[in-house]
Protein backbone atom coordinates (compact mmCIF):
# COMPACT_ATOMS: atom_id res chain seq x y z
CA UNK A 1 0.00 0.00 0.00
CA UNK A 2 1.15 3.61 -0.64
CA UNK A 3 2.37 5.32 2.03
CA UNK A 4 0.78 8.18 3.61
CA UNK A 5 1.90 11.60 2.38
CA UNK A 6 0.91 15.32 3.26
CA UNK A 7 -0.81 15.53 0.50
CA UNK A 8 -3.04 13.33 1.62
CA UNK A 9 -4.43 14.64 5.01
CA UNK A 10 -7.31 17.77 3.96
CA UNK A 11 -7.14 20.79 6.08
CA UNK A 12 -9.65 21.27 8.72
CA UNK A 13 -12.60 23.13 6.88
CA UNK A 14 -12.56 20.75 3.97
CA UNK A 15 -12.49 17.55 6.61
CA UNK A 16 -15.25 18.92 8.72
CA UNK A 17 -17.42 19.27 5.34
CA UNK A 18 -16.64 15.77 5.28
CA UNK A 19 -16.38 14.56 8.37
CA UNK A 20 -20.09 13.02 9.07
CA UNK A 21 -19.40 10.40 5.92
CA UNK A 22 -16.36 9.69 6.49
CA UNK A 23 -16.77 8.79 9.80
CA UNK A 24 -19.41 6.40 9.04
CA UNK A 25 -17.39 4.46 6.14
CA UNK A 26 -14.99 4.83 8.63
CA UNK A 27 -16.75 2.78 11.53
CA UNK A 28 -18.62 0.48 8.83
CA UNK A 29 -14.67 -0.54 7.15
CA UNK A 30 -13.62 -1.13 11.00
CA UNK A 31 -16.55 -3.48 11.98
CA UNK A 32 -15.52 -5.73 8.88
CA UNK A 33 -11.97 -5.50 9.90
CA UNK A 34 -12.33 -5.80 13.78
CA UNK A 35 -12.16 -9.68 14.97
CA UNK A 36 -12.47 -10.57 18.59
CA UNK A 37 -10.24 -13.20 19.80
CA UNK A 38 -11.97 -13.87 23.66
CA UNK A 39 -13.53 -11.55 25.78
CA UNK A 40 -10.77 -9.24 26.10
CA UNK A 41 -8.46 -9.22 23.65
CA UNK A 42 -9.61 -7.79 20.02
CA UNK A 43 -7.45 -7.41 16.55
CA UNK A 44 -8.14 -4.44 14.28
CA UNK A 45 -6.31 -5.13 11.05
CA UNK A 46 -5.11 -1.83 9.52
CA UNK A 47 -5.44 -0.35 6.25
CA UNK A 48 -3.94 2.65 4.18
CA UNK A 49 -7.69 4.24 4.68
CA UNK A 50 -7.81 3.76 8.63
CA UNK A 51 -4.62 4.99 9.18
CA UNK A 52 -5.42 7.67 7.51
CA UNK A 53 -8.59 8.62 9.27
CA UNK A 54 -6.89 8.08 12.19
CA UNK A 55 -4.11 11.07 11.12
CA UNK A 56 -6.83 13.15 10.26
CA UNK A 57 -8.75 12.68 13.12
CA UNK A 58 -5.65 13.60 15.57
CA UNK A 59 -5.35 16.72 13.23
CA UNK A 60 -8.66 17.48 13.61
CA UNK A 61 -8.83 17.43 17.76
CA UNK A 62 -5.56 19.06 17.66
CA UNK A 63 -6.57 21.63 15.24
CA UNK A 64 -3.35 20.67 13.51
CA UNK A 65 -2.60 23.54 10.25
CA UNK A 66 1.23 23.24 10.85
CA UNK A 67 2.81 21.20 8.00
CA UNK A 68 5.09 19.86 10.70
CA UNK A 69 2.61 19.20 13.33
CA UNK A 70 0.24 16.90 10.69
CA UNK A 71 3.67 15.15 9.91
CA UNK A 72 4.38 14.49 13.21
CA UNK A 73 1.04 12.46 13.14
CA UNK A 74 2.17 10.84 9.71
CA UNK A 75 5.26 9.45 11.11
CA UNK A 76 3.58 8.05 14.26
CA UNK A 77 1.17 6.53 12.53
CA UNK A 78 2.12 5.96 9.02
CA UNK A 79 3.79 2.84 10.10
CA UNK A 80 0.92 1.26 10.64
CA UNK A 81 0.22 1.08 6.71
CA UNK A 82 0.69 -2.13 5.80
CA UNK A 83 3.01 -3.06 2.93
CA UNK A 84 3.93 -6.09 0.57
CA UNK A 85 3.27 -9.41 1.69
CA UNK A 86 2.42 -8.41 5.37
CA UNK A 87 -0.47 -7.63 7.48
CA UNK A 88 -0.63 -4.98 10.36
CA UNK A 89 -2.70 -5.05 13.18
CA UNK A 90 -3.50 -3.38 16.51
CA UNK A 91 -4.22 -5.52 19.34
CA UNK A 92 -6.49 -4.42 21.57
CA UNK A 93 -6.71 -5.39 25.77
CA UNK A 94 -10.43 -4.55 26.28
CA UNK A 95 -11.37 -4.59 29.75
CA UNK A 96 -14.25 -1.78 30.79
CA UNK A 97 -14.03 -2.48 34.70
CA UNK A 98 -11.05 -0.59 35.81
CA UNK A 99 -10.52 -2.93 38.61
CA UNK A 100 -10.34 -6.11 36.90
CA UNK A 101 -8.29 -4.11 33.91
CA UNK A 102 -5.57 -2.99 36.29
CA UNK A 103 -5.74 -6.77 37.94
CA UNK A 104 -5.52 -8.16 34.29
CA UNK A 105 -2.60 -5.77 32.69
CA UNK A 106 -0.18 -7.18 35.41
CA UNK A 107 -1.06 -10.64 34.05
CA UNK A 108 -0.42 -10.21 30.48
CA UNK A 109 3.27 -8.95 29.55
CA UNK A 110 4.23 -10.39 26.17
CA UNK A 111 0.82 -10.76 25.15
CA UNK A 112 2.02 -8.69 21.90
CA UNK A 113 4.48 -12.00 21.39
CA UNK A 114 2.04 -14.58 21.57
CA UNK A 115 -0.47 -13.78 18.58
CA UNK A 116 -0.25 -15.90 15.43
CA UNK A 117 -2.38 -16.40 12.14
CA UNK A 118 -3.05 -19.88 11.06
CA UNK A 119 -3.68 -20.55 7.27
CA UNK A 120 -4.28 -24.48 6.61
CA UNK A 121 -0.91 -26.52 8.13
CA UNK A 122 0.91 -22.95 7.76
CA UNK A 123 1.28 -20.78 10.78
CA UNK A 124 3.48 -17.30 11.08
CA UNK A 125 3.65 -15.87 14.21
CA UNK A 126 3.16 -11.84 14.97
CA UNK A 127 6.04 -9.62 15.75
CA UNK A 128 4.80 -7.10 18.19
CA UNK A 129 6.00 -3.18 19.20
CA UNK A 130 8.97 -2.93 21.38
CA UNK A 131 8.58 -1.28 24.65
CA UNK A 132 4.73 -1.82 25.22
CA UNK A 133 5.27 -4.68 27.45
CA UNK A 134 7.30 -4.60 30.93
CA UNK A 135 8.15 -7.50 32.92
CA UNK A 136 4.94 -6.62 35.54
CA UNK A 137 3.19 -4.89 33.45
CA UNK A 138 1.31 -4.11 29.90
CA UNK A 139 -0.24 -1.41 27.67
CA UNK A 140 -3.94 -1.79 26.67
CA UNK A 141 -2.74 -1.24 23.08
CA UNK A 142 -0.15 -3.14 20.49
CA UNK A 143 0.71 -2.53 17.27
CA UNK A 144 1.42 -6.09 15.08
CA UNK A 145 3.36 -7.02 12.04
CA UNK A 146 2.69 -10.16 10.09
CA UNK A 147 4.92 -11.60 7.70
CA UNK A 148 3.42 -13.50 5.55
CA UNK A 149 5.41 -16.81 4.02
CA UNK A 150 4.88 -17.50 0.27
CA UNK A 151 3.60 -20.92 1.74
CA UNK A 152 0.91 -18.95 3.71
CA UNK A 153 0.00 -16.70 1.11
CA UNK A 154 -0.23 -19.77 -1.42
CA UNK A 155 -2.57 -21.81 1.16
CA UNK A 156 -4.50 -18.37 1.36
CA UNK A 157 -5.62 -17.87 -2.13
CA UNK A 158 -6.16 -21.42 -2.37
CA UNK A 159 -8.66 -21.02 -0.07
CA UNK A 160 -7.16 -22.72 3.30
CA UNK A 161 -9.11 -22.15 6.55
CA UNK A 162 -7.73 -18.68 8.22
CA UNK A 163 -8.02 -18.63 11.57
CA UNK A 164 -5.84 -15.99 14.49
CA UNK A 165 -4.71 -16.92 17.90
CA UNK A 166 -3.47 -16.10 21.34
CA UNK A 167 -0.90 -18.63 23.15
CA UNK A 168 -0.43 -16.46 26.13
CA UNK A 169 -1.08 -18.27 29.34
CA UNK A 170 -3.62 -15.53 30.57
CA UNK A 171 -5.37 -15.36 27.15
CA UNK A 172 -5.27 -18.03 25.14
CA UNK A 173 -7.84 -17.92 21.94
CA UNK A 174 -8.07 -19.44 18.49
CA UNK A 175 -11.03 -18.08 16.21
CA UNK A 176 -11.48 -18.54 12.34
CA UNK A 177 -11.33 -15.37 10.08
CA UNK A 178 -15.06 -14.62 9.06
CA UNK A 179 -15.34 -14.68 5.41
CA UNK A 180 -15.96 -11.07 5.03
CA UNK A 181 -12.49 -9.94 7.05
CA UNK A 182 -10.81 -12.79 4.72
CA UNK A 183 -11.75 -11.19 1.28
CA UNK A 184 -10.55 -7.62 3.43
CA UNK A 185 -7.16 -9.23 4.10
CA UNK A 186 -6.80 -11.15 0.44
CA UNK A 187 -7.65 -7.44 -1.25
CA UNK A 188 -4.99 -5.97 0.82
CA UNK A 189 -2.71 -8.17 -0.22
CA UNK A 190 -3.82 -8.03 -4.35
CA UNK A 191 -3.75 -4.40 -4.43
Amino acid sequence: MKPIELTDILDLVQYEKRRKAVRAEMMALKALRRLPLNGFLTLLFETRRLVWYQIQEMARAERMVDDSAILGEIDAYGPLVPGGDEWKATLYIEIPDEARLKQMLPRLPGVEHSVYTRCGEFEVGAEGEEGRSREDYTSTVHYLRMHLTPEFLAALRSGAPLAFGVRHAHARAEVAAPESLRAELLSDLEG
